[in-house]
Order: C-alpha cells, then sequence, then structure tokens
C-alpha cells in the first residue's frame, strides 16, 4: 500500500518559539487548578520515585527533573498518583510509537508530526494542543478545560476512540489510563539521549463535549447526543417487545462467539492466498490470530497454537517477533473476563479494522463470505440489502412499484380532466374522479 508522501504537508500551527519547561509545565497546569500535577523520576539505581505538587511548588523545584529523566503527569491527583485518587480531568493524548510500525519506521518526527496533523485535519479533528517529539517517538495532547474526577468513564471512552484513530501511526494502545506521565520537555531521554522539546501545537485549550463529538464523528459513531437518543429508542422498543415475563431479548452474538467468527475469517483470508498470509501483513494477521484465542474460554494451549501457526501461515518472521506476540496473548488470556471489552485488558477490535489493516476490500469480503472482517462500505452495503429484505417480507412495495402506483405527479391526469391539481386530490379522497375517456 502506498502510503501520501508527509513532506507534502506543513504541520498546523507551530509554535513560533520554544516552550521553556517553565513554560509547558504553567500551560499544562495553571495557576488555580484542582488537584495537583504528579512527576516520576527515575534515579540512577534504576528505582522510579514519585510526588504530587500543589500550588506552584513543582515550578520550583523544576529545575532538579531536568538533570535525569522526568516525566509529569496530564491529570492532576489528591496525593498519590493513582486512579482512584484522581482530582481532575485535563488532557487527552496518543502516544506515537511510530517507530513500530511499517509505514513509519526510520522517518523523522517531523515528517510523523507532518503526516499526522494532515491525517487529524482530513478526519474533521482540531490539531492538538501540545506535540512533544519524546527521543522515540510523538506524543500529541489535547488540553481540555478543567473536568471532576466523575466524568472519567465518558473521558476514558474518548480517549480510546482517539487512540484507535491513530493507530496507523503506532498509537500505544495501552497509553489509556487517567495516571499516564508523559517526558518534560528539556529532560533527557536515557534510551535515545535525545532531549525531549515541544514540537508544534494549537496551545489551545478545548471543551471537552465538542471535542468528544469531533473524535466520535471521525469514527463513524454517533454523537453522545444521538448515543442517548439511539439508547433511549431501544430502551422503549424493548419495552414494547419483551415478554410480560420480563425475560432479556437475545441481543446478538458473545464476546468469543465473534471472535470465532474473526478467527474463521482470518483463516479463510490465509486460505484465499495459498495458506500463507502475504509478505506486509504476517505480523498483523498473527496479532489478530492471538487476540482472538485470548477471547475464547476453551481455547487450550495458546502458546503451542501461536507457535505451530506462525510456522504455517506466517514464515519469515523473526523468533523474537513471534516469541512477544504469544507472551503478549498468555497475558492477556490469563486476565479476569468482564461483560466490558475494554475492562479485562484484553484487546478488542472491530471487524472493519482487522479488514482495514489488513486490506481486505469489499469484493474479496464479499467472495470469501467473511462475516466479521467486512469493511465499513461492505457492512453498509449488506444492512441496506438487509432492510430492503426486510421491508419486503413485511409487504412494503419496491420503488419501481410504489412509483407505477403512484403516477399522477408525472402523468398529471388532472390536466386531462380540465380541473387543478388540489381538486383533483379532493375528488380521489371521496371516490368521485370522472373516468377520462378513451383516446
Amino acid at each position: 500500500m502506498q502510503h501520501t508522501d508527509p513532506r507534502t504537508f506543513a504541520p498546523h500551527n507551530p509554535i513560533p518559539q520554544p516552550l521553556t519547561p517553565e513554560d509547558y509545565i504553567s500551560l499544562l497546569h495553571p495557576k488555580g487548578s484542582l488537584g495537583g500535577p504528579a512527576t516520576l523520576t527515575m534515579l540512577p539505581d534504576g528505582r522510579a520515585k514519585s510526588w504530587t505538587y500543589y500550588k506552584d511548588t513543582l515550578l520550583d523545584q523544576l529545575p532538579t527533573f531536568l538533570d535525569a529523566p522526568s516525566f509529569v503527569s496530564l491529570n492532576r491527583f489528591w496525593g498519590k498518583r493513582k486512579n482512584n485518587s484522581l482530582a481532575a480531568v485535563n488532557a487527552l493524548f496518543v502516544d506515537l510509537d511510530y517507530r513500530n510500525t511499517i509505514a513509519w519506521r526510520g522517518k523523522t518526527p517531523d515528517k510523523v508530526q507532518a503526516a499526522y496533523s494532515a491525517h487529524l485535519a482530513v478526519r474533521g479533528l482540531p490539531q492538538p494542543s501540545i506535540i512533544l517529539h519524546t527521543g522515540r517517538g510523538v506524543a500529541a495532547i489535547w488540553l481540555i478545560q478543567e473536568l471532576p474526577w466523575t466524568i472519567k468513564k465518558r473521558w476514558r471512552a474518548a480517549l480510546k476512540a482517539l487512540i484507535e484513530l491513530s493507530l496507523t501511526f503506532g498509537a500505544d494502545p495501552l497509553c489509556n489510563d487517567e495516571s499516564r506521565v508523559f517526558r518534560i520537555p528539556g529532560s533527557i531521554n536515557e534510551k535515545s539521549r535525545k532531549r525531549v522539546g515541544v514540537a508544534g501545537g494549537t496551545l489551545q485549550r478545548y471543551l471537552f463535549e465538542e471535542l468528544e463529538d469531533q473524535i466520535y464523528q471521525a469514527c463513524g459513531r454517533p454523537t453522545r447526543t444521538e448515543y442517548l437518543a439511539r439508547k433511549e429508542a431501544r430502551k422503549n422498543n424493548r419495552k414494547k417487545s419483551s415478554p410480560k415475563t420480563g425475560a432479556a431479548m437475545p441481543r446478538g452474538l458473545t464476546q468469543p462467539q465473534r471472535f470465532r467468527q474473526i478467527m474463521e475469517d482470518l483463516e479463510a483470508f490465509r486460505s484465499f492466498f495459498g495458506g500463507m498470509v502475504p509478505v506486509g501483513h504476517r505480523n498483523t494477521w498473527l496479532h489478530f490470530y492471538a487476540t482472538c484465542l485470548t477471547h475464547i474460554p476453551d481455547a487450550g494451549n495458546i502458546k503451542a497454537q501461536i507457535t505451530n501457526m506462525a510456522a504455517i501461515a506466517t514464515p519469515g518472521l523473526k523468533t523474537i517477533d513471534v516469541q512477544a506476540t504469544v507472551r503478549q496473548a498468555v497475558d492477556k488470556a490469563s486476565r479476569p473476563t468482564s461483560h466490558c471489552v475494554w475492562k479485562d485488558g484484553r484487546y478488542s477490535y472491530k471487524g472493519s479494522t482487522i479488514a482495514e489493516k489488513l486490506e481486505v476490500s469489499p469484493q474479496l469480503a464479499r467472495d470469501l463470505g467473511l462475516r466479521q472482517v467486512v469493511p465499513v462500505e461492505e457492512r453498509r452495503h449488506r444492512k441496506a440489502v438487509a432492510e430492503r429484505s426486510r421491508r419486503a417480507a413485511q409487504g412494503a412495495a419496491t420503488r419501481d412499484e410504489y412509483l407505477a402506483e403512484n403516477s399522477a405527479s408525472r402523468t398529471k391526469p388532472w390536466l386531462a380532466l380540465g380541473i387543478g391539481r388540489t381538486k383533483y386530490y379532493e375528488l380521489k379522497k371521496a371516490g368521485t374522479l370522472p373516468e377520462l375517456a378513451a383516446a
């Protein structure tokens, strides 16, 4: 797949002059904010030390943090930096580990930043308030108007949708919690020995409600208002259609059932290419295959299954890559299951996302009879076909039949009768229309 050259784009809203570390902290955590920011510093002996500061004491201590690998939280806390100590939600963010992607590996941070800015603009999203070059990646931060901790459930949902929109740039899906810390500008990344710096951004704060809706619209999902309206409609429909006994009506596939179907689609995809996944998609395909196993309770020996499948379907993958996939899957599968796919720590993907990553076209999805790994446009087509079939089964007329039955607007029979259109329909309703004389 050929990618647009990011050099054709210019970074949006570049900062006219570099922000100092003090400017960055003041912008991130202004005076009078609720709670305090937390810091994390790596000590020479390898241990990590964390502090939470209130008021302006962090600015006073800031120079000491620039001599070591140091981080600061994007949200604020009461006491220790823990999710259950959250005082205020302050930002949405993504950590772009672009070096882990095939498309952007080896590119400069400036090129990735420019391409990511264009990626956001095309999807109607505002540019980040701050863009950091962290020494090994790019971090994008959207500052929002301060909100109390009670909003964190909605905040998490919006953040995960934003990460989903940024996966092609290597967005870290695990960077999704309230206590996340990012490197402080001016400090040194101990892994790359490069200095962290602010490379761009609008320096603006956004209203969370507006940014939330923009993220969901970019994902093709309903806004919050639309979601609540649909939820209420479904609730009312269930009340009307549920038996008087109060028994719950079926609500689609369970997660294990859905991922079994995804696994079957992945197998069909592999078989189409002669049993071996095409080069360029092998690591991705194996990751999705392993993810399916983590959602199936009776999957058996996951380690052996992934290792064996890698030898068959993805030959040529480095042993270290296969082992990393195995370790990740075994860890995810060992976690307790939950009714919510985001709470148990397992990866969960929409079928359309898998189709996009594997470049499954609508035609290929139809030819292979795929049920879950289906592009968005093909899913919409199937939904439209199913809706037409449903309407036909209920006796609804097709468009051609309707036009044949209701063709007065085209033939204008009132002209032949020498009366007006309104009079024509009045007589028709009363059943007293005169008959037209045969030609």
